[in-house]
């Protein structure tokens, strides 16, 4: 199965696109303006006019900014110009030129505190760089700088920048639930702040974009027209040609090919007049994809081949994946099967390559670690706050005893309060934290089974069918080798049932479409019987669970149930999955050779601390009793909230 792509959207360190009028008024201000510093804001205003609709114009006006500024001895105001140079290089495809200048500057701004504002866009734009030069963790790293910077300043429009470069950053990490959570924060800060409504079209653009790699066909085809509805509006030629681009994508999943080619050939002047490399790239893979699909393969060959050019040219290893997927689909279109198979192994050799930076352990740590730090200074401003105090109520003591007394007593209150709140604030960051690991982990595992089902399936079926057409072609000395050849064929074809076997058992169908007793009845029918004899008995299970309770439940029995295979030479099994009013019970007893339960090195294997770490995160109990020679008993017992 072949995933489409939806195009992914960037927000540089300012989005609006001001009108022409406005620079027209700005230079007419310059020819009368005589006072050197009051030019520098012109130049700087006419850089910002400029920025999307002119690079050029751009970055001529900001270089005559900063010579402006030497010459008159205002240093202190050069990265604020150099930013403008910085996103010039970025917008025209150099974004390790771009990079040096922003890296060369931050270290000052960090140093001084009244760079505080300008050093948030910094960590923007540093970011959007690092995505463009494929290091998406250290650009996560610095959109999450950007956010912090916003929120200890208050600057608002760095707050919404950042909300939507975190978007982008999880959409290319394929994490689109959390990036659908960051833009929908960005909007509604644009609604609390009344901030300017020209966000709003990108910000569109990447919910569709994010709905329709969840394959949430419909609301990725409404929130594409709302987005170019309001890139029209605002005169925004990007947020237009990011529109048709996702349009196209989602008109395509909805089977109408012809109309998401319409789609991708409107879009394809704006974005050649934007001209970012980055974009084109993507537009024309998608393009060859869909030529694939309509059966032009040498349209969409060419199509791929003028794509990856590009790519290497510039640089641009982020769409590499995606370039060579399109190119695959073109080829086995045109049963070009040897290319095919050659072009999926580049496409699993990037992918073992982009591995680190795809880990979502590492995302969720880094998200972990980044509420943690926010609220740590929370908290050291509630310290600050109440420090005040005690200065305050140290002051009206001295005036009188019994005042003192009484402010005394408020503050030892008011302390513990807070004591008490600092330490439930740690519980529920030790709880965020475990339960960003198991999701993490679960994320992983249908990453791999996807990977799996996606990219070594495919690549053994096309193994499959090449073997398949030489043996049609091919005429056979004897009977010993058309035996020794079908061999080969059932060989490969059992790899192909091992492979949607292990994909599956990381990922279950039945846990996906059905209740927690499919699930595991499920799994527990591709056992095998003749070895381990299994009882399942579940009561109380027709109506579904919260689907978090669910996936750790199964993932607890399947680890007790592989334990027993691995470890207790057992040969019979019986589980007890019954749900009642208080709470969801679970027992897995085996004959095998049991354990001493009072051996702690017993209990600190990854499999037994997995179990209990889950459980834990359910905030359920697990017991375990055992002894050598008669066998092992775990009982598990979480509590569910509301009624049966």
């Amino acid at each position: 199965m072949k995933k489409v792509c939806f195009a992914i959207i960037p927000v540089l360190f300012q989005l609006c696109v001001l009108a022409q009028p406005k620079a027209d008024s700005l230079k007419r201000a310059m020819q009368q303006e005589t006072d050197p510093s009051h030019r520098v804001d012109l130049f700087l205003a006419l850089c910002e006019a400029y920025r999307l609709s002119n690079p050029d114009s751009c970055l001529a006006y900001a270089q005559q900014a900063i010579h402006l500024l030497q010459s008159i001895k205002e240093p202190e105001r050069i990265p604020k110009a150099e930013l403008y140079v910085a996103l010039y290089y970025n917008i025209m495809g150099k974004p390790d030129t771009a990079l040096a200048i922003l890296k060369k500057n931050i270290p000052l701004l960090e140093a001084n505190p009244a760079y505080a504002v300008l050093l948030g866009q910094y960590y923007s734009s540093a970011g959007n760089c690092y995505m463009k030069l494929d290091e998406k963790k250290k650009a996560l790293d610095h959109f999450y700088l950007a956010l912090k910077s916003g929120e200890k300043t208050g600057d608002h429009m760095t707050q919404l920048r950042a909300y939507v470069n975190i978007g982008w950053a999880m959409m290319e990490l394929n994490q689109f639930e959390q990036a659908i959570s960051n833009f929908h924060k960005g909007l509604a800060l644009i609604k609390e702040k009344n901030l300017p409504e020209t966000y709003s079209g990108v910000i569109y653009n990447n919910l569709a974009s994010s709905y329709g790699s969840l394959n949430k066909v419909d609301s990725a085809y409404k929130y594409a027209q709302i987005a170019i509805q309001k890139a029209k509006a605002q005169n925004d030629i990007v947020a237009h040609a990011n529109g048709l681009n996702i349009l196209g994508t989602a008109q395509e999943k909805m089977g109408n090919l012809q109309g998401a080619l319409q789609s991708f050939l409107e879009s394809k002047p704006l974005r050649e007049k934007v001209g970012d490399p980055f974009f084109i790239v993507s537009d024309q893979a998608e393009l060859a994809n869909l030529y694939a699909k309509l059966g032009k393969t040498d349209e969409g060959i060419a199509t791929g081949m003028q794509a990856l050019e590009t790519a290497k040219t510039n640089n641009i290893t982020a769409k590499l994946p995606m370039i060579y997927t399109a190119l695959a689909s073109n080829y086995e279109a045109a049963k070009d099967f040897e290319k095919a198979a050659a072009t999926y192994r580049k496409i699993n050799e990037l992918k073992d390559s982009m591995y680190a930076d795809a880990n979502p352990k590492a995302l969720a740590e880094m998200r972990t670690k980044y509420e943690t730090e926010k609220q740590e200074w929370i908290i050291q401003q509630q310290k600050n706050k109440i420090a005040r105090q005690n200065f305050i109520f140290l002051g009206i003591a001295g005036l009188a005893l019994m005042l003192g007394l009484l402010a005394y007593s408020y503050y030892k209150r008011f302390k513990l309060k807070k004591e008490k709140q600092l330490q439930a604030e740690i519980m529920r960051q030790q709880e965020l934290a475990t339960k960003a690991v198991i999701e993490a982990e679960e994320e992983e595992r249908q990453r791999i089974a996807r990977d799996l089902h996606d990219s070594i399936g495919q690549m053994m079926s096309a193994a499959k069918m090449n073997l398949s057409a030489f043996e049609s072609e091919t005429r056979f000395d004897n009977e010993e080798q058309r035996h020794a050849f079908e061999k080969i064929i059932r060989l490969v074809d059992d790899s192909c049932k091992e492979v949607r076997h292990v994909s599956h058992n990381m990922m279950p169908n039945a846990l996906l479409k059905n209740s927690l007793a499919s699930a595991i009845r499920d799994f527990i029918d591709k056992m095998d019987k003749k070895a381990l004899q299994v009882h399942l008995y579940t009561e109380g299970l027709d109506e579904r669970l919260d689907s978090n309770t669910e996936t750790v439940f199964y993932r607890v029995i399947q680890e007790c149930v592989n334990n027993v295979i691995k470890h207790a030479a057992a040969s019979n099994l019986d589980i007890s999955v019954v749900r009642d009013k208080d709470g969801i019970s679970a027992t897995i007893e085996d004959n095998g050779k049991g354990f001493d339960t009072n051996d702690k090195e017993k209990f600190e294997g990854i499999g037994l601390k997995n179990i209990f770490t889950r459980v834990e995160y359910l905030k359920g109990t697990a017991e375990f009793d055992s002894a050598p020679g008669r066998g092992t008993a775990v009982s598990i017992h979480v509590p569910l909230a509301g009624p049966l």
